[in-house]
């Protein structure tokens, strides 16, 4: 049986002897343009397996660097952040002198602003922007600087980033894109808005006064409606001295009359975000616009 099955291992580790030495025939230049064109295909899985295979059986390859940052983004592209990032991080580590290095740091920022953790994304490009002398990169790192700037409403850090895009890159897609949208940042903000402490004050001094201020109409009249009923109410049973019936009808008034106040505070906040957010929308689609 011991014989048996040292003689087993002896065929498989022959077999993985002569597959490796098929592979190693095949030069690792080949193998690099076939991972490439199927990583141009879109087909990430399959030039993901194409680059381990070429970094398993040629560790030595020139295209080492290239491979894993392909692997990295490939996880990327296929929506698996977690890996795309943990491998993005370490490819810093086992080569600081890849001219990849920045981009793979620049994917970090882009990972960061695709989860929506804009401070955390900011800081990581600002890094970069010290570290890197590749225009390119610098420039890709303002211009999503400028987008973490505009998710946080901060028009004007967001402007300034895209300006100095326009001064970082000449004669590009990004730069014209960049300034195209610095301009309509500065042509539409500061936007209107509406303060929800005045609001609030509003609808304490009238009730109903608030909502109007905000834009709410059909809530205005509500309120007033029935704070307005309730007042009657109230000042109805007092002067007919059902001073019970005046303080349930205070208690259950006095609900209403807050909720008043509470609303047109909120109602003035969403009016505020929901320009915000047209703001940002419009931005989106002109920057697609520009896109070839």
């Amino acid at each position: 049986m011991k014989h048996i099955l040292i003689k087993s291992l002896y065929c498989l580790l022959i077999s993985i002897t002569a597959f490796a030495a098929g592979i190693s025939a095949e030069t690792a230049d080949q193998q690099y343009r076939y991972a490439e064109q199927l990583f141009e295909s879109g087909d990430y899985q399959a030039a993901r397996r194409e680059y381990k295979r070429l970094l398993f059986y040629q560790s030595d390859t020139e295209f080492g660097d290239i491979a894993d940052y392909r692997i990295a983004q490939s996880y990327y592209y296929q929506n698996e952040a977690t890996r795309a990032e943990a491998l993005f991080r370490k490819f810093s580590a086992i080569y600081p002198n890849s001219p990849l290095r920045s981009q793979s740091q620049l994917m970090l920022g882009q990972l960061h602003f695709d989860a929506g953790e804009y401070s955390l994304a900011r800081t990581t490009l600002f890094e970069l922007l010290h570290t890197s002398e590749a225009p390119k990169v610098v420039a890709a790192a303002r211009y999503l600087r400028g987008w973490c700037y505009i998710h946080t409403t901060d028009w004007n850090k967001a402007i300034s980033e895209l300006r100095q895009v326009d001064i970082s890159q000449i004669n590009t897609l990004q730069n014209k894109k960049a300034h195209e949208l610095a301009d309509t940042l500065l042509e539409e903000t500061p936007l209107p808005s509406k303060s929800p402490q005045l609001a609030g004050w509003l609808s304490t001094v009238v009730p109903g006064s608030g909502q109007f201020y905000a834009g709410k109409v059909k809530e205005g009249m509500i309120a007033a409606a029935l704070n307005g009923t309730f007042i009657y109410l109230v000042a109805d049973a007092i002067r007919d001295r059902r001073y019970v019936d005046s303080a349930g009808l205070f208690f259950i008034g006095w609900q209403f009359y807050w909720g008043n106040r509470t609303n047109a505070r909120q109602f003035a906040t969403e009016y505020n975000k929901h320009r915000e957010q047209k703001l940002i929308e419009m931005l989106q689609r002109q920057a697609d616009r520009s896109l070839p």
